[in-house]
């Protein structure tokens, strides 16, 4: 014992070693049950989900949506966090907006969580759909404009900017944002812009300030 150490002194050193030790120790374990539990479960999991709806997108191609509704939502649920199920989970919304259940397909839109330019963009748009078909415009045009900042691109930012752009000008009576989305289609998506003749677009809400 070092020159003025108590006794006490050792004794709460001692200690604060253990709990050291003991923090240490859960920190390994729980990253050894990470490790295992992706290499053993999620992983084979993960590739299973992969596969797992292809006769459920024959029934889709064939019309039997119900039928296929019942498999995506099933699938959406079991492999929930897996990639089969988030896009189960996008499937079964598009389903449920076909068929007029935007409230319900809400929630599975809420619960889909996919982290490619594409389909995770459309996600956010679908939502803002779902919301203008509810009436809920302001909401709606929260989620065209989310879609629109995610990683913009030449597929889906002009289509949410059309979409916002009209909800402003033709629910929201905002002509001067609607304006701004139109020109910003015109100035940065020339390709997407003729398709629609944005011209018109641009000179009506001009005309409606």
């Amino acid at each position: 014992m070092a020159k003025g150490e108590s006794l006490l002194d050792k004794m709460k050193e001692n200690k604060n070693l253990k709990i050291a030790g003991i923090a240490v120790g859960a920190v390994v374990i729980a990253i050894l049950a990470y490790v295992s539990y992706n290499k053993f479960i999620y992983q084979p999991q993960n590739e299973k989900s992969k596969t797992i709806y292809w006769p459920e997108m024959v029934m889709v191609e064939n019309d039997s949506l119900n039928l296929a509704l019942d498999g995506f939502q099933a699938y959406a649920k079991k492999y929930d966090g897996k990639i089969g199920g988030e896009v189960s989970s996008y499937v079964a919304a598009r389903i449920l907006m076909d068929k007029g259940e935007f409230k319900q397909a809400l929630k599975y839109l809420e619960d889909t969580k996919l982290e490619d330019v594409y389909v995770a963009t459309m996600v956010l748009g679908l939502q803002g759909d779902c919301y203008s078909e509810l009436g809920q415009y302001k909401e709606a045009v929260e989620y065209y404009e989310k879609a629109i900042e995610r990683k913009p691109n030449e597929m889906t930012t002009p289509r949410y900017l059309m979409k916002a752009a009209l909800v402003y000008e033709m629910q929201l009576k905002d002509y001067t944002k609607a304006a701004d989305d139109y020109k910003r289609i015109k100035n940065d998506y020339f390709e997407f812009s003729k398709t629609v003749n944005i011209d018109k677009y641009i000179e009506r809400a001009a005309n409606r300030k």
